[in-house]
This record gives C-alpha cells, sequence and structure tokens, in this order.
C-alpha cells in the first residue's frame, strides 16, 4: 500500500504539471499572436501617441522581451542534458508552479506572458526529465493534463478561467499544494535510494524518432482531439453529445487493462507491420471524422482519441546509454509542433497572405483546404517509433486494482463532463409587435488592436436587445483564438440558440445568434476566389406567429496586395451575389415573405454591388447621415460601411450602429414591426 500512495503522489504531480503546462501553452501561443497583431496595427499607425490607453495596444520593447522569453522558456528542456536528475526534475516543476501563479497574475501583459513562458518551459524540462528518469509517468503527465484541461473549458463554457486574475487566490494555494507534493516526493526518492534493495532504474530517453511523435502529439492534440469543442465541430454534433465520451476517452490510457488490451492487438501482427497497422488504423478513423458527419463519426473521432493517447508510451523507450537526449528530443517537438501549427495558421489565413517571396507565398496559399492532410502527417510522425521498434511494445498491464482505480477515475471525470455540459436555458423573445435584428463581424473575438472583446461583444448585444444577430468571422477552437468556442460561448453567456456554419476547416464561420424558435437551418458555401465563404439560412418562427427568413453572409474582400486583381475580385463578389439570390429565389420565391439578408458585403453604398441590392430590398440606414452608418475602422480613423442589413416584406423602426469602442467593425441594429 505504501507503494501506490508514493505511486499516486508521483503521479499527482506529474498530472498537476501537466495541466498547468497545457493551459499556459494555449495561454502563450493566442497571446503572442494577440501582441503580434497588434505591433502589425502600430507599424501603420501615423499618430501613435494617440493609442495611450487604448485596449491591446503593446510596445515593440515588451513584445521583443516576450519572444526573448519564450524562446528561452522552450529551449529550457536542453538544460536536462547535463542536470537530469530527479532532484533537478523538482526544480522544473517548482518553476512550472511558480509560472502559472505570475501567468494568472499578470493576464496578458508583460508580467503574464513572462509566467506563461516559465510555465511551458518548466513543463516542457520537468517532462524530458521524467522521461530519462520516470518514464511510466510522462504519459500520466500529458493524459492528465489534456483531460484536466476538458473539463476546466467544459466549465468555463469552452474558456479558461483559470486565466482571469480573479482565479488568482486559487492559483496561488494550487501551486503551493504544489510546491507541498513536490517535497514530497523529493524525500520519498531520496529514502527509496537510501534502501538496501534499490536499483537504479533502467536508463530510457527520448530519442529522435520520440522527439518527432511527441511533436505531432502536442499539434493533435492541441488542434484537434484536445478539446470536445473542436471536435464536435468536425463531427457536426452537439458538444454536450461528444464532450464526457472525449474525456473518458483521453483517461482510459492509464487503465493497465486497456494497455494490455492494445499490447494483445498488436502483438497479432508481425514485427515489421504493428506500427503500420497503428498508423493505418488512427489515420482511417481521423479520415473518416473529416470527411463525414453524425453520432458514428463522432464515435470515431473519439476512438482516435484513445489510440492516439495509447502512443504517448512510445516517445520515451530504453537506451542503451546514459539517456541524455530527452532534452533535446523535447526541443526537437516543440519546433516541430510549432512547424505544424504554423502550417495549420495558414489552412484559414491563406487568402492574406502577401509580400511573401515565390514560390513560397503560392506554396502557403495552397495550403487552403489542406488540414486533413496536415494532421495526417502529424499522425505519421506520431506513428514513426512504432514503425522502427519492430520488437518493442511499451504497454504492459497491471495489477486489478490499478485498473479499476485507473477506470474509476475515467469514469468520474465523465461524469462530471456530463454535469458540466447543460443545455442552453434560452430566453426566449416576449415582444410581439416589434424585434430587433443584429449583424456583428467579430473579427475572431479581436479589437482592432488585438485585445480580447468576447466580453464586451456580448455586452453590447444584450444591451441592445437584439433578438437574432448574425455573425461574421467566428472561430470555435482555433489555437489563436485560445480554443474558445465563440458562437457557443455567446449563445450561453446570453440565453440565445446558436447556429454555426463552418466555411475554413470546421473552425471558422458564421453563425446565427436567436431568441426565436427554428424551424429549418440551410448552410450552403458560395464560390471564392479568396477566403472561402458562404450564406446561412435560417427560418424563425416570430412571437405574434409568423415567420421570418434570415440570410447570414460575408462576401469576399476587396484587397489590392490579393493575388487576385481588383477586377477580378469584384467579379468574385457579383458571382456571390447572384448564388444568393438564387437561394433566396428558392426559398421565398413570393416577394411578400419577409426577409432579412445580412452581414459583411466589404463594399461601399458607392459600389454596384449597393446598387444591386438596393434594387431588390430596401436599406433600412438609407437616409441616415454617412457619418452615423459607418460600421468598419481601420488604423488612422479610416472608416466605411461594409456591414449591412437588407429588408424584405417588413416595415423598419429604427436603425442604429453600435459603436464597439475599438472594435474593427459596429454592430448594425434594425428594429423591425411585426404586425
Amino acid at each position: 500500500m505504501a507503494t501506490y500512495r508514493r505511486e499516486i503522489l508521483r503521479y499527482l504531480e506529474a498530472g498537476i504539471i501537466g495541466l498547468f503546462f497545457v493551459g499556459a501553452m494555449r495561454f502563450l501561443y493566442a497571446t503572442l499572436y494577440a501582441h503580434f497583431g497588434s505591433l502589425d496595427q502600430l507599424t501603420k499607425t501615423v499618430n501613435r501617441a494617440a493609442l495611450a490607453g487604448v485596449a491591446g495596444v503593446v510596445s515593440r520593447s515588451d513584445v521583443q522581451t516576450e519572444i526573448a522569453v519564450s524562446v528561452i522558456g522552450l529551449l529550457l528542456p536542453l538544460l536536462a542534458i547535463a542536470l537530469g536528475r530527479w532532484r533537478f526534475g523538482t526544480l522544473a516543476a517548482l518553476v512550472a508552479a511558480a509560472g502559472r501563479v505570475y501567468m494568472t497574475a499578470g493576464g496578458s501583459g508583460l508580467i503574464g506572458v513572462i509566467g506563461a513562458a516559465l510555465t511551458v518551459g518548466g513543463g516542457l524540462l520537468y517532462a524530458a526529465v521524467i522521461a530519462g528518469r520516470r518514464p511510466a509517468a510522462f504519459p500520466v503527465m500529458f493524459i492528465v493534463g489534456f483531460a484536466g484541461d476538458q473539463l476546466i473549458r467544459l466549465y468555463g463554457e469552452s474558456a479558461d478561467p483559470t486565466w482571469a486574475g480573479s482565479f488568482l487566490q486559487w492559483q496561488v494555494v494550487i501551486s503551493l499544494a504544489v510546491f507541498g507534493i513536490v517535497l514530497i516526493n523529493l524525500a520519498l526518492d531520496a529514502a527509496d535510494r537510501r534502501r538496501e534493495d534499490y536499483e537504479t532504474p533502467m536508463p530510457t530517453q527520448i530519442s529522435g524518432w520520440g522527439a518527432l511523435a511527441m511533436g505531432g502529439l502536442l499539434y493533435v492534440e492541441f488542434t484537434l482531439f484536445g478539446l470536445s469543442n473542436t471536435l464536435a465541430h468536425r463531427a457536426g454534433v452537439e458538444n454536450a453529445a461528444i464532450a464526457p465520451w472525449l474525456v473518458g476517452a483521453t483517461l482510459l490510457p492509464l487503465v493497465p487493462e486497456v494497455r494490455d488490451l492494445a499490447r494483445r492487438f498488436l502483438g497479432m501482427f508481425d514485427g515489421q507491420w504493428r506500427g503500420w497497422v497503428w498508423l493505418l488504423l488512427t489515420g482511417l478513423l481521423t479520415v473518416i471524422g473529416f470527411r463525414f458527419s453524425g453520432t458514428i463519426v463522432a464515435t470515431v473521432l473519439v476512438v482516435a482519441q484513445l489510440l492516439i493517447g495509447l502512443s504517448w508510451w512510445w516517445v520515451s523507450g530504453p537506451t542503451e546509454g546514459r539517456g541524455g537526449f530527452s532534452g533535446a528530443g523535447v526541443c526537437i517537438a516543440v519546433a516541430l509542433f510549432l512547424a505544424l501549427t504554423g502550417a495549420d495558421y495558414f489552412t484559414y489565413d491563406y487568402a492574406f497572405v502577401f509580400g511573401v517571396q515565390e514560390p513560397f507565398g503560392t506554396g502557403l496559399r495552397a495550403l487552403r483546404g489542406m488540414g486533413l492532410a496536415i494532421v495526417l502527417l502529424a499522425i505519421v510522425f506520431i506513428n514513426l517509433p512504432a514503425i522502427l521498434a519492430r520488437m518493442r511494445l511499451p504497454w504492459r498491464g497491471g495489477r486489478l486494482i490499478e485498473s479499476m482505480a485507473g477506470l474509476l477515475l475515467a469514469i468520474l471525470a465523465g461524469g462530471l463532463a456530463v454535469a458540466l455540459t447543460q443545455p442552453i436555458p434560452v430566453i426566449g423573445s416576449t415582444a410581439t409587435d416589434r424585434m430587433r435584428v443584429a449583424t456583428l463581424n467579430m473579427h475572431g473575438g479581436y479589437s482592432l488592436y488585438f485585445d480580447s472583446n468576447l466580453p464586451a461583444l456580448a455586452n453590447e448585444i444584450a444591451r441592445n436587445g437584439a433578438d437574432v444577430v448574425l455573425l461574421q468571422e467566428v472561430e470555435t477552437g482555433r489555437l489563436e483564438s485560445g480554443g474558445v468556442d465563440q458562437a457557443e460561448w455567446l449563445a450561453h453567456t446570453l440565453k440565445m440558440e446558436v447556429l454555426f456554419f463552418p466555411t475554413n476547416e470546421a473552425l471558422q464561420g458564421l453563425a446565427i445568434l436567436t431568441r426565436l424558435p427554428i424551424l429549418s437551418v440551410q448552410n450552403v458555401p458560395l464560390s471564392s476566389l479568396g477566403k472561402q465563404t458562404g450564406v446561412q439560412f435560417a427560418r424563425l418562427r416570430t412571437p405574434e406567429g409568423g415567420g421570418l427568413d434570415v440570410y447570414n453572409t460575408e462576401l469576399g474582400f476587396l484587397l489590392r496586395e490579393n493575388a487576385q486583381s481588383i477586377s477580378a475580385q469584384e467579379q468574385d463578389q457579383t458571382t456571390q451575389l447572384s448564388e444568393i439570390y438564387t437561394l433566396i429565389g428558392q426559398n421565398d420565391p413570393d416577394p411578400k415573405t419577409r426577409v432579412v439578408i445580412g452581414g459583411t458585403f466589404n463594399n461601399t453604398p458607392a459600389s454596384d454591388l449597393y446598387g444591386h441590392m438596393a434594387a431588390a430590398f430596401v436599406d433600412p440606414f438609407a437616409g441616415i447621415a454617412q457619418e452615423k452608418t459607418l460600421t468598419w475602422r481601420l488604423v488612422n480613423n479610416v472608416t466605411s460601411r461594409v456591414d449591412y442589413l437588407w429588408l424584405r416584406g417588413i416595415t423598419p423602426l429604427s436603425a442604429a450602429v453600435a459603436d464597439l469602442s475599438e472594435s474593427t467593425h459596429g454592430m448594425a441594429v434594425v428594429e423591425i414591426a411585426l404586425k
């Protein structure tokens, strides 16, 4: 029993450090992305003195410091080459725990980023040390870390509440508890080494192939399998339907009997084919998850997560030497992770590759629609150790009590996930004679200078009393936006129904929030030379018993720096508008049907596109002073109107643009009569 208590404490230490690492890595990635974006906007700003106090504005010196500290943090595992001892692993754990306090206290400022970098660096160094000294704890660190992160985000409606300053007191308590656990484990390790029957553990390390596997594992977990909202959008199901099963599948590899079952399964195949079987099985499940949708597909992706979780045992393996390569191996893994996430970024933002020397510019733009290919490449990296280690199967069974404890943990965590995924308590519209419709381009949840403004957007929607909100540029789980499902978060916060239409890689697109009952839905992609876009249709029932047909869209951009000419981009918009008209003709052939078309049309009232729309629909902002209709703001106070709400068969009562402070887009709000 004493042995079990020691193992539990060691695994608890590893799991908490893993949780700190996962949360800090997500925070660091999103915050540095925002600060790079802010710095880019600053380079375009003429009067920077006028930006004092503007949310999101950063200084170049602070960003340079953040980059330097982050690079140092990512290179910390190299210290394990010379100091890879248990006691040094203890120091790494203390660095991670202390850094997590600074991260929570400092927020998105310089102190917060430094704290996150220390947590990430300390976590990576800790992983490098235990990979060589406590290999059994290495998979536990990441499995518990990602499972804990899933539960935390279910509690925060896909956001991480532990990033907020209000969590600081709890974070201090948790970090102090980690200090205590670390000291107890240090004393237990010292006592073990003094025993007469003590045997030096067999040296293990993260080899070069193991490093590539670790990099692939970090990528697929952070961008796809590690969050229930990302898998839910891939499978096209509700988050509540997949979250409990995903948490359970993430933790199941901790059950010795499950690992033994995997060993017996692969043991049926010849050594030279085992790795290929595991690779093909994982890849097949992933392809099904990307190409199809539904409950069965969600189950397939959950099973894929189970197989990927079992792959953590391949990362670290026995070595004939002293096992000093783990530190370098972790650094290689991080480099691969950053390369894969960089490629993943351009699968979304391929349309904004400007000024890049050829053929690299064309190559980056060619990543459009390549999300599955990048994930499959990562899965190949993950399975390289299994393919090459023909005579080794890393999984071993254990005692019945260990399997029962691991299974109980998975069941309890799944039950907790069920409790945390409650349906949205929608508050319906009570008005019977009038209602409000709004359109808002969210800019990925960032302001003009890349301050995270999701709560501000929610407050403005609530303040304006909108019954239906059309949203564009919505993100639902990307690393760049902190993994938050923005559509789901807004729906929970505002207590509204939500419809999401992914136009780019299942995690970026259009959304409709509504307090009205939904009768039918249709999502149609539009022909797009640049960024892929589409049109979202919803038929709603209004409070007085009538109907309202809503169309939400975003047309292509007009960019001088684009690979296509302005005339080609204008023709692209014309083609998209023609396809929208075709859809309206199919769904609403009767001109008396009440129709609202809204979104970001990326053109001005002086354009031919506006004239085409005005010939068939009513612009409720017509006749209002131009300065009161502006919805788009760039640096140097450049403003324009690109967001519209068009009406047919509806009487507008009032129209206004809500000023969202430093946001790139204002929210256009129209009050309409229902009788």
